[in-house]
């Protein structure tokens, strides 16, 4: 990477303790958004933002809590400075918006409150909190509305400009408005006002920080570090090879109908500049998987920084390096009617992994190895959820949005395997809560929360595990259920001969002996649990009635793999099976390692990892492969003579392409990854190509693609 100065006159301390004086500033906005809240999605889940900007919409500093409200805060914050240019505005001033489509939200559920902020009479920039509201109005608890055909049934629509507290005092009218409207007002009120009293510790922190270093100064610093920012993300951008990259995703079910929906994205890559163009993504559906604007750029923005400015401090320079095209009445970017109410963990995750793919495939291409070992197996994303309202024994009226939704797996990385219940891609410091608080505050009871083993990506390193878990009604006869469980069909691809993920989903088993269970003082677990029926859910769905004594059973997609699974350490995978990741059968079927007594037995291995790779050509390979290899070994290279497998040397031609030169077999993804012992939900449209190579029998890739209808 190019070594860089700072200009004359520039002392770096004063530049990096302005740096993370704003990046303090940000997180301590979220302490004090947690400490004054009383919502566990909030306190438990960390689902929220904060932010600090400058007069013009620019991002001072972020905090890293949910990193695609990058987006969403960014939009809002800009709109509201365009709506309310010729508006009196004073400090204390606060202003309140969550409609995707005027403001950038990306759910109605995802409130911003934005404020002010002057040194003396001059606007010199604006404080913002953003946090998932448990309940927004709309036809269903939670905010989440898989029924709903246009938005005007999802939620009370706030656009920009909205104000809610004026000269530090509440605006009593739209207080009284918006509390008539939801279905837990003391809850969101409280809630509100947490996120004013994130904004004024921001707001004070900042002044301090201004008096201390004086106000030309900090502007002065604060655009170095813009600058600085954007100079390190178009140094990396100039490593990867200049080209036209493309890949599509795809969203499942719209909450009406179980269709497909294509996300496309073609990147060009020019010298120091990347667009991402999402033209021929579908047009928007009457279903809430659109994905808003503000969603828009910030799954963009979130996949793009961990790959390319892992270690940038986040300001305004980071997004300036690349744009997004997006056509108007599109999935990607809706208009009204449009609902939009689960676009962001549907249609949004879709665009983050998308790029993901574009990015790994540019980033393979790179003479750089920094730039290069950024490739990883795409991460399980897209949120399976579960909202469940009723009213307890005692006659309280309660919406549980279970933030265990986000225990999805990480993609896997050249070194590591991925992260088990890591989180969506997009806010990797979502938590998962704890049982004893959902239990506590809710009349749930959990009968078992663990590692869903049937998720693995598997590879030379292992796609992350999502989590499974289940709950009975303890204190409740009867709630009222919507589900939503996105990465069910077209699940998370590996990389570099990874396997693909597996899927998420909801079964309510009724007519169960739980109570039996229990009173005998035994635990029920997957295996032990009796009941009559199980009855799969649909991918979304909503009023779904769960009475005592049912169980619901969620599961939730994994990350994917990288490098083919033959080239695993044994012993990796011999500790897998001890620790109960993986299965002896799926040691020996797919990384073709045989376990006994707990150890491997390594003649038996170089036998069967041989007999897998004839079985893969139909024939013994050609090439010799070490019977261990670096992860990254089964990712095609280039080097001047053309083509090539890192693992053995086999050559794979010389053209722009590899594939050409490859063997490549076809199967139906969900039949294929349950030889693998992987689940996700059976659609013949959605299939799986393998690439081997025709001299050594490596596994190149292993790509989910659905064939067009």
């Amino acid at each position: 990477m190019t070594q860089r100065t700072l200009p004359d006159g520039f002392d770096p301390v004063t530049l990096e303790v302005i740096r993370m004086r704003l990046d303090s500033i940000v997180e301590e906005m979220g302490i004090a958004m947690i400490r004054s809240s009383g919502s566990p999605v909030i306190t438990e889940a960390g689902d929220f933002n904060t932010a600090l900007f400058d007069p013009a919409g620019r991002i001072y500093a972020y905090s890293d809590y949910v990193q695609f409200h990058i987006g969403s805060g960014s939009v809002a914050v800009r709109n509201l400075v365009e709506v309310i240019k010729d508006e009196p505005l004073h400090p204390g001033d606060a202003f309140i918006c969550n409609d995707p489509h005027t403001s950038g939200a990306s759910h109605p559920p995802d409130t911003n409150v934005i404020s002010p902020i002057f040194h003396g009479d001059e606007l010199i920039g604006w404080a913002q909190s953003q946090a998932h509201l448990v309940d927004v109005g709309g036809m269903t608890p939670g905010g989440f509305a898989p029924g709903a055909h246009d938005c005007y049934a999802e939620a009370l629509r706030l656009p920009p400009g909205v104000k809610i507290f004026e000269k530090g005092e509440p605006v009593e009218w739209v207080r009284r408005l918006l509390l008539n409207n939801v279905r837990v007002p003391v809850l969101f009120w409280n809630d509100v006002r947490s996120l004013v009293a994130s904004n004024n510790t921001g707001i004070r922190r900042l002044l301090s920080t201004v008096e201390e270093f004086g106000l030309d100064q900090f502007r002065d610093y604060t655009k170095l570090s813009f600058e600085l920012a954007e100079q390190v993300v178009r140094d990396r951008i100039a490593a990867i090879p200049d080209g036209v990259y493309a890949a599509e995703e795809w969203t499942e079910h719209n909450g009406h109908v179980d269709e497909l929906y294509r996300v496309a994205c073609t990147m060009t890559k020019r010298e120091d500049q990347i667009t991402f163009d999402f033209t021929g993504s579908a047009e928007q559906t009457d279903g809430f998987v659109n994905c808003s604007y503000g969603a828009l750029v910030g799954s963009v923005a979130t996949a793009v920084v961990p790959i390319l400015a892992w270690d940038v401090p986040f300001n305004e320079g980071v997004m300036t390096a690349f744009d997004i095209v997006a056509e108007p009445g599109s999935i990607v970017n809706p208009r009204p009617p449009a609902p939009i109410s689960n676009g962001h963990l549907t249609t949004g995750a879709r665009v983050s992994r998308v790029v993901t793919k574009l990015m790994n495939e540019a980033c393979r291409g790179s003479a750089d190895d920094t730039v290069r070992d950024r490739t990883q197996g795409v991460w399980g994303d897209s949120w399976t959820g579960g909202i469940s309202a009723g009213t307890t024994d005692d006659g309280d009226y309660f919406v549980l949005f279970n933030m265990d939704g986000g225990g999805m797996g990480a993609g896997a990385q050249p070194e590591l395997d991925g992260l088990d219940c890591a989180g969506m891609m997009t806010q990797v410091n979502n938590m998962l809560p704890d049982v004893e608080m959902n239990e506590m505050l809710y009349p749930m009871l959990y009968l078992w929360k663990q590692l869903n083993v049937e998720s693995a990506g598997h590879g030379a390193h292992r796609g992350g595990l999502g989590l499974r878990f289940a709950w009975t009604l303890h204190g409740a006869r009867e709630v009222t259920q919507t589900v939503f469980a996105p990465s069910a069909q077209v699940v998370a691809d590996g990389f570099g001969g990874g396997l693909p993920g597996g899927g998420s989903g909801h079964e309510v088993w009724r007519e169960t002996d739980v109570a039996r269970l229990l009173a005998d003082g035994r635990v029920p677990g997957p295996d032990t649990l009796g009941a009559g029926n199980k009855e799969l859910l649909a991918i979304n769905q909503q009023s779904v009635t769960i009475r005592a004594g049912d169980v619901l059973v969620q599961w939730i997609a994994g990350g994917g793999g990288y490098g083919d699974p033959l080239l695993r350490d044994p012993n990796l995978v011999a500790a897998d099976v001890r620790d109960g990741y993986v299965t002896a059968e799926t040691a020996r079927c797919t990384y073709g390692v045989v376990v006994t007594d707990g150890t491997v037995d390594e003649d038996a291995t170089a036998r069967a990892r041989a007999a897998l790779r004839a079985e893969r050509l139909g024939r013994t390979p050609t090439e010799h492969v070490p019977s261990v290899s670096p992860a990254g070994s089964s990712a095609p290279r280039r080097d001047a003579d053309g083509w090539y497998v890192p693992a053995s040397g086999a050559r794979l031609g010389t053209g722009d392409d590899w594939r050409a030169a490859a063997r490549k077999v076809t199967h139906v993804a969900a039949d294929r990854l349950a030889e693998h012992g992987v689940r996700l939900r059976p659609r013949d449209r959605v299939l799986i190509d393998e690439y081997y190579s025709p001299a050594c029998g490596t596994l190149l890739e292993a790509g989910v693609r659905v064939e067009r209808a």
